[in-house]
């Protein structure tokens, strides 16, 4: 106070001071204040994204999980059916069968007697009769054709 009982001119000017201070505390604590909210609702909006993204694989996993069963038992039901087979089916599959059969005879007679060529040529041959390993691998194809 100055000597006539009112504020002395140093304390009015620390009170404007002090006013502009607290005024740029307040503007700060609202900067930051608005800055907060914006993360929480970020933080907010994301973790309901997360929860969102979550329930929709949870769905997925369980719809898959799902169809993996569905087709386990139905594969399970079909492999306990007997095997209904006409005889046409029967018949043109026996058919078949016969004939590859022959197929692979005539293919191994063939070849043995290509074998037996080869043979008969190889001990023919003045320098190829003295290759005992030669002989020893034809007659080793023979045997193989004849056992197989």
């Amino acid at each position: 106070m100055d000597g006539f009982g009112g504020p002395r001119i140093e304390d009015i000017h620390d009170s404007e001071e002090r006013v502009t201070e607290i005024q740029k505390q307040l503007a700060y604590l609202k900067w930051r204040r608005t800055q907060i909210e914006h993360s929480i609702r970020n933080i907010t909006s994301n973790a309901k994204r997360l929860s969102e993204e979550q329930s929709l694989m949870q769905i997925a996993t369980n719809a898959t999980i799902e169809k993996q069963r569905w087709t386990q038992e139905v594969v399970a039901d079909e492999l306990m059916k007997p095997l209904e087979l006409s005889k046409q089916f029967v018949h043109n599959f026996e058919a078949m069968e016969r004939r590859e059969a022959d197929a692979e005879e005539k293919t191994t007679e063939h070849h043995l007697r290509s074998l037996n060529i080869l043979k008969k040529r190889i001990l023919e041959s003045p320098t190829k009769k003295s290759d005992p390993a030669l002989i020893a691998r034809v007659s080793a194809l023979e045997k193989h054709l004849l056992s197989g």
